[in-house]
């Protein structure tokens, strides 16, 4: 699966995970290398893979070992997937905890222009019906994801993906 440089790095990267995870990271990178992207490491001290697609440019996810996260032997995965209407409550908690985490800051649409025409990102429900927007430029963090996960988490990257090349398409198209 992919290139000689491309399988070396995610070897390494596999390599230094805890053992539980090795596996399930293994089939979500595999899986995200078959659509056309490709792992970068990135120039930080931490082991990041930052899977992107030239085609769309455009980040899909990223896979993490960091100091902070290693401790308490989770690695970290971070994902888009707004462009799929459903999701299981793994991914639902993900969003309510990135509003969350900064008191409900940093929501809404940004104003970078982006989008064209329907807003392009997360909206998190709470039980008392108030409804707060996430930008999708942004990649939401998923935690406690176990190998029960897998095929919808693969269901989410080809949504996303889809979503991606239907978008970038449309964009050369109107170029021409």
């Amino acid at each position: 699966m992919g290139n000689e440089k491309t399988n070396q790095l995610l070897k390494d990267f596999i390599s230094k995970l805890p053992e539980s995870y090795r596996e399930m990271f293994r089939e979500i990178a595999e899986y995200a290398i078959s659509l056309g992207y490709t792992p970068k490491k990135t120039k930080t001290k931490e082991f990041i893979l930052d899977f992107s697609k030239s085609k769309v440019k455009r980040t899909i996810m990223k896979l993490e070992i960091r100091d902070n996260s290693i401790k308490d032997n989770k690695p970290g995965l971070r994902l888009k997937f707004y462009a799929n209407k459903g999701y299981s409550e793994i991914f639902n908690q993900g969003i309510q905890r990135v509003i969350e985490e900064y008191d409900g800051r940093y929501t809404g649409c940004y104003g970078c222009g982006r989008c064209k025409g329907e807003l392009e990102g997360y909206t998190y429900t709470y039980s008392d019906g108030k409804k707060i927007f996430r930008c999708g430029s942004e990649l939401i963090s998923i935690h406690n994801f176990g190998p029960e996960n897998i095929s919808e988490l693969k269901a989410l990257i080809k949504g996303q993906d889809e979503f991606f090349m239907k978008n970038n398409l449309s964009k050369n198209e109107r170029r021409n």
